[in-house]
C-alpha cells in the first residue's frame, strides 16, 4: 500500500517568505513610530518639500533622536526587500537566485547597502568639514535619510503584494517602484544643487564628487542587475 501511494514534494517559496517576514517587520516598526511620535513623517515631507527650498536651516527636533534611528532601520530593510523583490519577480534582471540560498542574498543587499549608506554619510560629513561646509553636509546628509524614508513608505505595499499576485502584475509593481525611485533621487539631485548654488560651491570639484558618490553606484547596479 505505501508503495503506491505518490511522493509529494513540498518546495518552499523562500522569496515569498522573505518579502512577508520583512514586510510584518517594517510594519510594526511604522507602527511604533506613529505611536511614539504620531507627526514624525508629516516632519520629514515638510522638510523635503518646505524647508529645502525656504534657505532656513533644516529642522531637527532633538526629541525625536531614537525615532530616526528606527526610521533609518525602516528605511534600511525597505530598500533593500524592494530590491530583492526586483531580483525575484522583475523578469528582467541577469541575477538568478540559487535555491535555498536566498536568505544569504538578502542579508547581502541589506549589509552591502547599509555599508554604502554609512560610508556615503561619513565621506559626506568628511568634506563638509574639509571646505568649511558642515551645517551643508548635515543637511544634505538629512535630505538623503529624508528621501529613503518617503521610499520605505512607498515600497512597502508594492513589494509586499509582489509575491501574491500575477507575475505581469509583479512586474507593473516593480515599474511603480522605479518610477518613484526616479521621482525622489531627481528631487534629491535637484536639492543637492539649490544647496551648492546658495553656498557658492558649484564648481568641477563638486561635480565630480556628485557623479562619483551618487552616479557611479546607481550605474554600477544597473550593470550588475542588466
Amino acid at each position: 500500500m505505501e508503495g503506491l501511494m505518490p511522493v509529494i514534494d513540498r518546495i518552499k517559496d523562500w522569496n515569498a517568505s522573505i518579502i512577508l517576514i520583512a514586510s510584518v517587520i517594517i510594519l510594526i516598526l511604522i507602527v511604533a513610530v506613529r505611536l511614539k511620535y504620531p507627526d514624525f513623517y508629516r516632519s520629514v515631507l515638510y522638510r523635503m518639500f518646505v524647508e529645502n527650498f525656504s534657505g532656513r536651516e533644516i529642522s531637527k527636533p532633538t526629541e525625536v533622536s531614537s525615532i530616526e534611528a528606527v526610521t533609518i532601520i525602516i528605511s534600511l530593510l525597505s530598500i533593500s526587500t524592494m530590491l530583492f523583490a526586483t531580483i525575484c519577480y522583475s523578469g528582467v534582471t541577469t541575477i538568478s537566485l540559487e535555491y535555498g540560498k536566498e536568505w544569504k542574498t538578502i542579508l547581502y543587499i541589506f549589509l552591502i547597502f547599509s555599508a554604502y549608506n554609512f560610508s556615503r554619510g561619513l565621506i559626506n560629513l568628511f568634506f563638509g568639514f574639509l571646505y568649511r561646509l558642515e551645517k551643508y553636509a548635515a543637511t544634505y546628509n538629512t535630505m538623503i535619510l529624508d528621501t529613503e524614508r518617503v521610499m520605505s513608505l512607498v515600497f512597502l505595499p508594492l513589494f509586499a503584494f509582489c509575491p501574491f499576485v500575477p507575475e505581469s502584475t509583479a512586474r507593473i509593481l516593480i515599474l511603480i517602484a522605479l518610477a518613484f525611485v526616479i521621482l525622489l533621487v531627481g528631487f534629491q539631485f535637484v536639492t543637492f544643487f539649490f544647496h551648492l548654488v546658495k553656498n557658492k560651491f558649484l564648481n568641477h570639484h563638486s561635480i565630480l564628487y556628485f557623479c562619483a558618490l551618487e552616479v557611479l553606484p546607481v550605474l554600477i547596479v544597473v550593470k550588475l542587475a542588466f
